[in-house]
Order: C-alpha cells, then structure tokens, then sequence
C-alpha cells in the first residue's frame, strides 16, 4: 500500500515530537538496512529466472499501478499482486525491485514528499523480503513443479500477512508519530478494502496453480482479469458517484420548488390574507384525506402542493372579485377562469405537470356540470375529486370568509347532499370519518385530523 501525501492525524509540533520522529527514522533505517542485506545474501542467481516472469511481473506491476485503487490513504492493486506473485515465484531481491518499481511511477505521478516517499520505500522493500522468506519457511511454491491446494492456501495466507504487515509499516508508522489511533486508523483504512485484498489473494493463489500448468499465459490472463476489475471498479464508483449527484440536484430542485410555492402562497396571502389561508387548510384537508384513502405518500404530497395552488390564478383577477360582493355575469365569469389560469401558471414550474392537472379539475363535477372542461365522474383526476371536497368544506365553514360560516354539522350534510352530483361520494365519506373522529388512522398526518376534530368540538360546546 503507498501513501498518498498526507499524514494520519495533523498534531502540535515539538521538542517530543521531534524526539520521537527521529527514533521512528532510525528504526525505519534498521528496517531497510535488515531487509536490503537479506534480499542480497538470500537471492540467488536462480531467483531471476526464468527472465520472462521477472519482466511481465515487472510490467504487470509498473502499467498495473495506472489500474490501482485509491482506498483511503492508500492505493491496492496489481501491483501488490504481481509483489505477491514475486515474493512466491521468483525471491527476495525480485520481489522488493517489483514493489519498488511500481512505486516509484506512483512517487512520480503524485509528487510524493520525501519524509512520506522514505516511509513507503522502507515499506515496500520491508514487506516483500519478509513476505519471500516466508514462502521459503513454509514451502515454497515457485520450487515444486506441481502446485497442490495446500500450496495455493500458503499463497493466500502469506498474501494477507504482508498485506497487514505492509499497513502496518505505512500508516502504523504514522500513527506512532502523530500520535493518532491505530485501532481507528484501521476502521477508516484497511477494513474497507479488505474485501478486495481477499478477492486480490485469492486471485494470486490462484495465478500462481495457473503458473505451474501453463505457463506465462496465467500472469497474462491475471492482467486482463485485474484490469477488468478496475473497470468495473470505475464503472461502480461513477455510478455511485452520478447517483449522489442526481440526489443533490433532486434535493436542491426541489428546494427550489418549495421555495416557488412558498413565494406564491405568500404573494397570494399579501394580496388576499383569507386566500392564502384557506389555501393552506385545503392543503391540510386534503393530504389527510388521501393518507385515509391509503394513497401513496407521493400522491399525499401531490394534493397537499395542488391544494397550496389551487387558487393561485386569482393572482390576475382585480380587487373587487376577490370579495365575492355585487359581482357581475362579466366577473363570474372571470372566477370561473381560475384554474384554467392557475393551471397555466403552475405548469410553467419544471415538474409539475401533475400538480397543474390537479389544479385545472378542481372545479369539475361527478355530473359533469363543472368547469372548465365539463369532466365527469371517473374523468377527473382522483386527487382532483379529493381535493374539491376539502375546497367545498373550508368555503363553508371558514370564519374569514366572505359567506356566513356553517357550522360543522351543517357542512357535512351539504357535503353529503352534493355527493355523486358535485362531488364524489367516496371522498366524501372518508373525509366526514376523519370530521367525526371515527377512527380512521392518519399515521403521521395527524395535523389536519386534529385541527379538524378540534374545531369540531369546539362547535359542539
């Protein structure tokens, strides 16, 4: 694993500190000074052979590390599986140089520092040699003609253990100097990439069965898998990457959108204060009678923003039509344009087609006597039909009204008077359940539920 250039922890600097950088730097030294001596007196002139192994591992290692994965503070990849190949196949001296040649295109291609490029070259010259010996204690799979199991479980075991050994001499290290958590530090680090170091150990075993019975086409077969892997690596991480993006712009429309109804409602309430409050009950009364009908929450949403606009093409009407007070055939006839202009304006906002459609049907009828485009019964959009009762309701019952308030009572029967001629039946029960407390579960959608029945004991004291 090479480290990218940045520490673990930023901590105070200091005379202690200082102290302990350079007790870190010394045992580092021991540890390249003890590993370079081993390479040497341990590899021998039969390690370099045969030479096409050393160069495609060379290769697979140098053009692998264009294909490594960036995890955290570090980079997993072919690279440290052509090391691990090395340090079972070849020997100590081929396995470091394999390492070291990869990181160095890395060190060159991200400007590494030197106290961090001295770290990772202790690391990457520690972890090979100690991994090459260990083959050699335990059996070493380069050296039999015929890989068995047994041996490819060798493989796999070793390449785990070096791979924690190398975390541990790369950000282990760190952690010793800045003092930060080595616990914590392989919670955010090493366990993520865990899987792929299990996936990328068994792919080594594997390659090195392969080696035994066919040659050099194994370390290439092992290169177009590799690759392949980082493909589909890329191709996940952009997907995911396009998906939290689609969800930022997702959120941040629909802020927008909350943001224009919010400025419509208001421009509404400073023209016409009864307006926009009985926009706001009809929203309220609305969404809750679809939550009773067990309408999906998107549709719950759908009529509670409908119900916001519905009246917003009063926005064009003059003055004295929104008194409702000696109006002429001319000025009704304007009122009745009102969703057909509310319609045109909230279809104007990206998104809300739906909510336009809901807003134009508000005012049809079951009988098809409605406006302003005569639909009947089925014909009107559902969240339309709801949506007219909660209208009807509050135009009857509001105090700030310019008609005389019913009282609860009396509004329930007009309602039911009206149903299956103006309004449809079905909604209208629902919504006179959710009036009469008969228990109809609202599930978070309490509020107009709540209003509703305390306005309507109110009525009753």
């Amino acid at each position: 694993m090479a480290l990218r250039a940045q520490r673990v922890e930023e901590v105070p600097s200091g005379p202690g500190v200082r102290r302990r950088d350079s007790v870190l730097a010394a045992g580092q030294a021991g540890l390249l000074a003890a590993a370079v001596a081993t390479a040497v007196l341990a590899t021998g002139a039969d390690d370099w052979k045969p030479a096409g192994l050393v160069l495609s591992l060379l290769g697979l290692a140098v053009a692998g590390q264009l294909f490594a994965l960036r995890a955290g503070s570090g980079h997993i990849g072919p690279p440290f599986v052509a090391t691990a190949l090395a340090m079972a196949l070849l020997g100590p001296a081929p396995a470091a140089i394999v390492a070291l040649s990869a990181l160095a295109v890395h060190m060159v291609a991200t400007r590494t520092p030197l106290p961090l490029a001295y770290g990772n070259v202790v690391a990457l010259t520690v972890y090979p040699v100690a991994g090459a010996m260990l083959f050699v204690a335990l059996g070493d799979p380069g050296a039999d003609a015929s890989a068995s199991v047994g041996g490819a479980a060798i493989v796999f075991a070793v390449y785990l253990a070096t791979s924690a050994l190398n975390f541990l001499l790369v950000v282990g290290v760190l952690c010793l100097r800045d003092g930060a958590s080595l616990g914590g530090a392989v919670r955010r680090l090493y366990l993520p990439v865990l899987p792929w170091e299990l996936a990328s150990g068994l792919l080594t075993a594997g390659a090195v069965v392969a080696y035994q019975e066919i040659g050099l086409i194994a370390i290439a077969l092992l290169a177009v898998v590799l690759v392949a892997l980082r493909l589909l690596s890329l191709f996940v991480a952009d997907t995911q990457r396009e998906r939290d993006e689609l969800r930022v712009q997702v959120a941040e429309l629909e802020a927008l959108h909350q943001g224009v109804i919010g400025v419509m409602v208001e421009t509404l309430g400073m023209r016409d204060r009864m307006a926009a409050r009985h926009s706001a009950a009809v929203a309220r009364f609305a969404k809750a009678t679809a939550a009773a009908a067990d309408l999906p929450v998107r549709e719950q949403e759908l009529v509670h923003t409908a119900g916001l606009l519905h009246d917003v093409g009063k926005f064009t009407f003059p003055d004295h039509t929104l008194t409702g007070t000696r109006l002429t055939e001319e000025d009704w006839e304007l009122i009745r344009s009102h969703p057909q202009r509310g319609a045109d304006i909230v279809g104007r906002v990206h998104g809300y087609r739906e909510v336009a459609e809901i807003v134009l049907c508000h005012h049809e009828r079951i009988d098809g006597r409605g406006y302003p485009r005569r639909l009947r019964g089925d014909e009107i959009p559902v969240l339309a039909r709801i949506l007219a009762v909660a209208d009807c309701f509050d135009v009857m019952t509001a105090r700030d009204s310019y008609r005389t308030a019913m009282s609860f009572d009396a509004a329930i029967e007009e309602l039911r008077r009206v149903a299956g001629t103006q309004l449809d039946p079905v909604y209208v029960e629902i919504f006179v359940g959710i009036v009469m407390g008969s228990g109809v579960e609202l599930e978070q959608e309490g509020d107009a539920a709540e209003e509703l029945r305390r306005a309507w004991t109110a009525e009753r004291a």
